[in-house]
């Protein structure tokens, strides 16, 4: 598959310098390329348009790329909780006439889905995207840069978040538009079991200003029992690509460096490797992977997650009539020389699709969408259903962590196989049983594979870079 996807790359590329990679410099016949689009026309069709002005377009037919199709977005749109995306086609086809064509694509066939599209001139205008697909699209010349219709995005706007664009930029150049804030990881934790067991919890010793990595191993291994049947942690959220220092950066040049050697990463790597195999205070057993279902059963004390996924574990212990649950930051970790979090986090992102057809109407529908949900949120709870469960301590907390933590991207799973050989290779050993063998040795055993697979990436990006650069 791997070569199939760079002989189909090559050919992308070359197609590409024929048609032109800057689709987003496309105009139509008699209209001024430097005209600066005026926000003059009222979008209409949905109580969430109200006040949000459009441009003039020539073309108001758009293409998006999604995992999922209308049916999904029209049964997950509810009054309690509008979904903007619903909203912003019911306004975009209401204001222009113009339609939105939902092109559904399993996420795993996405990237091959999209080279195909260019090869063939058939790519959609849309394409969501997030950090596990960073930099594998920019590098392989499926996105645009999006400076030739920034002033249809009105990218001034402070809907737009601006730092995490920054993280996504290639080349120099924007081309991931994020409107939403980023998931942060919390520690999500049962607080019926802190309060059984007589133990503090996480968020009484974030009130202490005492909740870092040292106090979270003590912490859960005081809430594992000796009989191994529950456990202080449980889920993914300590796994390799989700620390705190990333395993490979992207360099300036669009290259990517493997920095599993680092000390930072592998002082914290050592200790999560002590916390699972010598203090064995996390769940050590592939049942981890099941932490959502058990979880919310009141099986193990702590998992990091997201806000969004406290809201299931919630429903779904009411729905069980089990626990109660609370939430509390990440832990600092201490035992280097760091005094703020580090917070792994999930980006949801459009770019424009290189191969867009209508690059103006994308950047539009950016916008209406972003402005959409601005609009939205203001009619809803601030935490969704979870307004009524958290406490003001922690709704405060979540709000600070949100503004103040920094968020990392970690592009590993997005190189190659890499994230295949981490799961299938490092994973199980480290997280799965006890394997006493060193966390040097484990990294070491994967390291080539993952070097191999970098190695390949960037020598692939630099043929790419050297084939437009020739145009």
């Amino acid at each position: 598959m791997k070569k199939f996807l760079y002989t189909l790359m090559a050919f992308v590329i070359f197609a590409s310098m024929a048609t032109g990679l800057t689709a987003c410099k496309r105009t139509v016949q008699n209209e001024d390329p430097n005209a600066k689009p005026e926000f003059t026309i009222p979008a209409t069709g949905s109580p969430y348009a109200e006040g949000i002005k459009l441009p003039k377009l020539e073309n108001t037919k758009v293409k998006i790329l999604m995992g999922v199709n209308w049916d999904y977005i029209e049964k997950h749109n509810t009054e309690k909780e509008p979904y903007a995306q619903y909203h912003a086609t019911k306004a975009w086809e209401a204001t222009y006439g113009g339609s939105v064509e939902i092109e559904t694509v399993a996420d795993s066939a996405q990237t091959e889905y999209l080279m195909t599209g260019m090869a063939s001139g058939t790519a959609p205008d849309l394409i969501p995207a997030g950090e596990t697909l960073y930099p594998l699209w920019s590098a392989n010349g499926l996105v645009a840069n999006v400076e030739d219709v920034a002033d249809y995005l009105d990218l001034d706007d402070p809907i737009y978040k601006k730092d995490i664009m920054e993280q996504f930029k290639w080349l120099g150049k924007y081309q991931y538009i994020v409107t939403r804030e980023p998931a942060h990881y919390f520690v999500v934790y049962n607080k019926t079991k802190f309060n059984l067991a007589g133990e503090k919890t996480p968020m009484d010793y974030y009130k202490d200003g005492a909740w870092t990595w040292s106090q979270f191993v003590k912490t859960a291994k005081q809430m594992t029992t000796s009989d191994g049947s529950d456990y202080g942690f449980t889920g993914w959220g300590l796994f390799p690509y989700f620390a705190p220092y990333p395993m490979s950066r992207v360099q300036d040049d669009g290259t990517v460096k493997l920095t599993v050697d680092d000390p930072k990463y592998m002082a914290y790597m050592t200790e999560v490797y002590n916390f699972y195999q010598r203090e064995q205070a996390g769940r050590l057993d592939y049942s981890l992977q099941d932490w959502s279902k058990t979880f919310p059963q009141g099986t193990d004390a702590m998992v990091m997650t997201t806000v969004d996924n406290m809201k299931q574990i919630v429903n779904a212990a009411e729905e069980l009539e089990s626990d109660k649950f609370g939430i509390a930051p990440l832990p600092v970790f201490n035992l280097g020389d760091e005094t703020e979090r580090i917070s792994p986090a999930t980006f949801w992102a459009y770019s424009i699709s290189a191969g867009s057809k209508n690059p103006k109407g994308a950047a539009t529908y950016i916008r209406l969408e972003a402005k959409v949900t601005e609009n939205a949120l203001k009619t809803m709870p601030e935490f969704g259903t979870l307004d009524d469960y958290l406490t003001e301590e922690e709704k405060t907390m979540i709000r600070t962590c949100n503004s103040e933590d920094t968020v990392l991207i970690d592009p590993t799973r997005a190189i190659g196989d890499c994230y295949n050989i981490v799961d299938g290779e490092l994973v199980p050993k480290l997280y799965y049983a006890v394997d006493l063998t060193s966390v040097q040795a484990l990294i070491d055993s994967v390291k080539p594979k993952l070097q191999a697979e970098i190695d390949d990436f960037n020598e692939q990006a630099r043929e790419n870079q050297e084939a437009v650069s020739g145009e």
